[in-house]
Parts: C-alpha cells; structure tokens; sequence
C-alpha cells in the first residue's frame, strides 16, 4: 500500500511518502511563515523523488491537531483537497499521539503542546501508543502524576521536555487499518475554541 503523510500542525512541515512501512520520501523543515504557499510545491517535489505519481497512493494519513490553528487548518485543506479530487481515502491522525512516538526509556510519553497562559494540548500514551490520557487542553500542572512514570516531549520550551524524535512508520502502521473519514466530515482537532469563538460565546 502507499500512502501520503501529512504534518503541517506545528511550525515543522513534514511530508512523506510511503509504501507499506518503508519510507520512500520525507521531507521535515522549521517553516515559521509561508507554509500555506509551501506546501503544495512541496509534495509535488515529494512524488518527482519517487517512480509513482500521487494518483497511485491509497490512503492519505494527516495531522489534524491540535497545534498551530494555521497550521493545522493547512494540512488538513490539501489533504482533503487530494482525498477528494483524487477519491482516495484520508485517516486523520493526532499531533499528540505523533509527539508520542519519541523513544524514552520510561514508561509513560507525556506528549505536549504549549497552549500559553499554563495551559498545554497533551496527550499521555505508553511506548505501544495506547492511550493512558487521551488529549486534553489543561493545566501544565495536571500532567504532574503522569510524570512520575514518564517524560514530556514537546516542541516547545516547557520545563522538563526533550525534543522531539518522531517516528512516522511507527504511527501509520498503529493507524494502516482505521475506517477513513469521509474528506467532507474531517475538520481540524483544536481541542479548544479560537478567540473569536471564546468572545463570540461570551457575547451570547
């Protein structure tokens, strides 16, 4: 089976290309600005890098948040742009559980996303991907149990975090065999309301 990857939700663009559980292509770059004109070249330069076209994938794997609310909405555009024009199939896929596929030797990934003001986007998975947490928008604080088995792993700078290591095989193979979405019905995860939604709903 081949497939496209897609991780536009941080301020890493991650683009991959694979058929079964090898990669054939990836591309991972920091893109703070222009990631919506980027990406498009960008995945056309993925498919010259490898001897099929983008009409032979199968399935379409996308991040679909929560993180960067430009960036997801990015990915998670072009992606149904492709599912849908090229009617292949799209299996949105959780920033957090990505974050979690970082190799520590504790037993606990406390994955996380800084969300400002002491809150953060987390998710606490074992080194298999089962969930022990599943992804919250909460205290910084609220994760401390967690961590007395694990370890955070972020992009970001909180206390205590090691950068990421992803493993992009890794989470495609948990996710081969997951009913895909229909391309219309798939909308970003924020796990939250924008602003605009928080103060249109104080309004009410």
């Amino acid at each position: 089976m081949k497939s496209l990857f897609i991780n536009t939700s941080s301020f890493f663009m991650s683009i991959a290309i694979l058929e079964g559980n090898k990669i054939l292509y990836k591309k991972e770059e920091e893109m703070l600005v222009d990631m919506a004109s980027r990406i498009i070249p960008e995945i056309e330069i993925a498919f010259n890098n490898v001897d099929f076209e983008i009409n032979d994938i199968d399935k379409i794997f996308v991040v679909n948040g929560p993180g960067s609310f430009t960036g997801v909405r990015v990915g998670v555009t072009v992606a149904k742009m492709i599912a849908w024009t090229l009617k292949k199939e799209i299996v949105p896929l959780s920033s957090l559980e990505l974050l979690a596929t970082t190799a520590i030797d504790e037993s606990n990934v406390v994955a996380a996303i800084d969300a400002r003001r002491g809150y953060v986007f987390a998710g606490v998975y074992d080194n298999h991907l089962n969930i022990i947490m599943p992804d919250k928008y909460l205290p910084l604080n609220e994760l401390d149990d967690y961590l007395k088995d694990g370890k955070i792993v972020s992009y970001d700078n909180i206390d205590g975090a090691i950068n990421p290591n992803i493993d992009i095989v890794k989470i495609v193979e948990k996710h081969m065999n997951d009913t895909p979405v229909n391309p219309h019905a798939l909308k970003p995860n924020y796990l939250k309301l924008t602003e605009a939604e928080e103060k249109k709903r104080k309004l009410e």
